[in-house]
C-alpha cells in the first residue's frame, strides 16, 4: 500500500504539469480564434476612464507620455462616469499593460485582452483543481474537477472573451480556494492571501461580497463548535482580525471610485447591481420578452440546457447526497472537514440562484451573469459522480458492472464535449444540450455576443475582391468590433452602411430576430450543431 501511495505521488507533479502546460499551450494557439463581443470595447472604456484618473493622482506624466491613447478619455471624469459603478481590478490593470507595451492598433489591443482573459481563466480552472483536489483527498480527482470546467463547450469559448462573467468566475473560484484554506486554518497568512482575493473578485463584481459572507458564516460556526482550540485561541483571533481589517482596506485601494466616498459609494454600486440597468428583451422558450419579465424557471432552465448533461445528473445527484447527510446530522450540520466543504459548495452554487428567483433580479443573455456559481456547481457535481460510482444498484443484475459502467459513461461523456469543442470551434458560446430539444435558434438566443459577425465579414473579404463592400447589419457597432480584428487590408475594404437597400451585403445572426429575412439570395450561412448562427445576403 506505500508503495502504491508513493507511486501515486510520484506521477502527481508531471500529470498535473503536463495538463496545465497543455492547457496554456492551446490557449495561447486559439486565443486569435474568437470573434468580439459587444462589451469588450466598453469593458476597455471603463478601465482606461479608471487609469486615467488613477494616473492624474499619481502619475500626470504616465498620461501626457500615451497622450495619444488616452485623447478620447480627456472628456470623462470617473465621478460622474456612466459606468463608475462597475469595479475595474481586471479592466484597468490590463489597459496598464497595453500602455506598457505600447499596443496601438484595436486589433493587437483586443488580441492582448484575449489573452488576459484567458490567463486568468486559467488561473481559476487551477483553483478548481485544488478545490477538488483537497476535498476528495486526490490529485486524480482534482485534475477530473479541472477537466469538468475546460470541458464545458460554453465556458471554453468564454475564457477567451468574456472578460466580466468569465473572469469573475475565474476569480470567485480562486477566492473560494482561499476560503477553504482560511476556514480550515485562520493564520495570518491565510488571511492575507483570502483578503486579496476577495477583495479583487469583489472589485470585478460586486457579487462577491458572497464569499466574505460564506466564510463568516462557516467561521462562527467553527467558533462555536470550538474547533479552533487545537490552533490557538490568540492565533486564530489574530487571523480573523487581520482579514476584517485587510479586506475594507483592499476593496477600497483595488477601486478608484471609491476613494471619494467609500461607503456611500459602495452602496450605490451594490444597489445599482442588484436592480441592474438593462430594459431590452429576450427570446425564451419561444417567446420575446422583456428582460425584467423573465419566469422564475429562466436561470434553472439555462444551466440545464448549455451544461453538459452528465454534469447536470451528476449536480443534482450530488446535492440529493449532500441534503441527505445534512438531514441525517440534525442540528449538528457536519461532522468533518469535508462535509462542510461540501455545504459551502452547495449554498454557493444555491443561494444565488435563489437569491435571483426571490429578488426576481434582471438576467438576459442566458445565465452568464450566473457564472461565478458553475465552480462550485461542478464540485457539487463531483460529490454525486462519486456517489453514483459507488452505488450498487439491485435491478436487472448490475451490481458488480455498475462502476465500470458509469466511469464508462464519465469518459463518453469527456470524449463527446472535447468532440463538441474542436467541432463547433470558435462558436462554442451557442453550445445547447439534448435537453434544449429541436428548433433551439426559434427558442432561445443563439449569438448573443454577436462574435458570428467576425465569420460573416471574413466570407465577404474572403469572397468579393472590390476595393471597397458596403455592408448593412442589424448591429452596427458590432460591425465595427469584428472589423477590428483583420487585418488591416480587408478591414478596411469594409464600409457599414445602415439601411440594408443600399449594402452589397447584408449580415444578420438574428438576434431579436428569430425569423427568416425576405431578402432572397442567402449566399452564406454559419452553422453550428445544425442550427442556423448568422447568414450573409448578396443585396447586389
Amino acid at each position: 500500500m506505500i508503495d502504491n501511495t508513493l507511486s501515486t505521488d510520484r506521477w502527481r507533479r508531471p500529470a498535473v504539469g503536463a495538463f496545465f502546460i497543455l492547457l496554456l499551450l492551446v490557449g495561447i494557439w486559439l486565443v486569435r480564434d474568437y470573434g468580439m463581443s459587444f462589451d469588450e470595447n466598453q469593458s476597455r472604456h471603463n478601465g482606461m476612464v479608471s487609469l486615467k484618473h488613477v494616473c492624474d493622482l499619481f502619475w500626470p506624466e504616465f498620461v501626457q507620455r500615451n497622450e495619444k491613447a488616452f485623447a478620447y478619455y480627456q472628456q470623462f471624469d470617473l465621478r460622474d462616469y456612466y459606468d463608475r459603478d462597475y469595479g475595474v481590478a481586471f479592466e484597468m490593470p490590463v489597459s496598464f499593460l497595453e500602455r506598457l507595451l505600447n499596443l496601438e492598433s484595436q486589433r493587437s489591443i483586443f488580441w492582448f485582452r484575449h489573452l488576459c482573459t484567458f490567463l486568468v481563466c486559467l488561473g481559476g480552472v487551477g483553483a478548481v483543481y485544488q478545490l477538488a483536489a483537497r476535498r476528495f483527498s486526490s490529485w486524480r480527482l482534482g485534475l477530473l474537477g479541472a477537466l469538468l470546467l475546460v470541458l464545458s463547450p460554453r465556458l471554453f469559448a468564454e475564457f477567451f472573451y468574456n472578460d466580466k462573467d468569465a473572469v469573475f468566475m475565474a476569480l470567485f473560484a480562486i477566492a473560494t480556494n482561499t476560503a477553504v484554506r482560511f476556514i480550515s486554518r485562520p493564520t495570518a497568512g491565510r488571511a492575507l492571501w483570502h483578503a486579496v482575493a476577495c477583495a479583487v473578485t469583489i472589485d470585478v463584481r460586486i457579487m462577491g461580497v458572497l464569499l466574505p459572507m460564506a466564510t463568516f458564516t462557516i467561521l462562527a460556526l467553527r467558533l462555536l463548535r470550538g474547533e479552533y482550540q487545537a490552533h490557538g485561541t490568540a492565533r486564530v483571533t489574530a487571523g480573523i482580525s487581520l482579514y476584517l481589517l485587510l479586506l475594507p482596506t483592499l476593496v477600497i485601494s483595488f477601486w478608484p471610485y471609491l476613494w471619494d466616498a467609500p461607503v456611500e459609494n459602495f452602496l450605490e454600486a451594490f444597489q445599482k447591481m442588484a436592480k441592474f440597468r438593462w430594459t431590452g428583451q429576450v427570446l425564451y422558450m419561444g417567446t420575446t420578452m422583456p428582460a425584467t419579465e423573465i419566469p422564475w424557471h429562466y436561470a434553472p432552465v439555462w444551466i440545464s440546457i448549455t451544461t453538459p448533461i452528465l454534469y447536470v445528473i451528476a449536480a443534482v445527484a450530488g446535492a440529493i447526497c449532500i441534503m441527505q447527510k445534512l438531514v441525517s446530522r440534525m442540528w449538528k450540520l457536519y461532522a468533518s472537514e469535508e462535509e462542510w466543504q461540501d455545504l459551502l459548495f452547495l449554498g454557493l452554487t444555491v443561494a444565488p440562484v435563489a437569491a435571483v428567483i426571490l429578488l426576481h433580479s434582471i438576467l438576459y443573455d442566458g445565465w452568464r451573469q450566473l457564472y461565478f456559481i458553475y465552480p462550485s456547481f461542478l464540485l457539487v457535481a463531483m460529490r454525486g459522480l462519486i456517489a453514483l460510482v459507488r452505488w450498487r444498484p439491485s435491478f436487472w443484475g448490475l451490481s458488480n458492472r455498475w462502476p465500470t459502467l458509469m466511469r464508462s459513461f464519465l469518459v463518453l461523456s469527456l470524449v463527446v464535449s472535447a468532440v463538441q469543442i474542436v467541432w463547433m470551434h470558435p462558436q462554442q458560446q451557442v453550445y445547447f444540450n439534448a435537453f434544449a430539444g429541436r428548433n433551439v435558434e426559434q427558442k432561445f438566443d443563439l449569438d448573443y455576443w454577436l462574435l458570428s459577425y467576425r465569420w460573416g465579414l471574413e466570407w465577404i473579404t474572403q469572397h468579393d475582391d472590390r476595393r471597397e463592400i458596403l455592408v448593412a447589419a442589424p448591429e452596427g457597432g458590432s460591425f465595427e468590433l469584428n472589423r477590428w480584428l483583420l487585418d488591416s487590408y480587408n478591414g478596411e475594404r469594409l464600409k457599414f452602411v445602415a439601411e440594408p437597400e443600399k449594402a452589397d451585403y447584408f449580415i444578420s445572426n438574428y438576434r431579436w430576430h428569430p425569423y427568416p429575412y425576405d431578402y432572397p439570395n442567402e449566399v452564406a450561412r454559419l452553422q453550428v450543431q445544425g442550427r442556423r448562427v448568422l447568414s450573409v445576403f448578396q443585396m447586389h
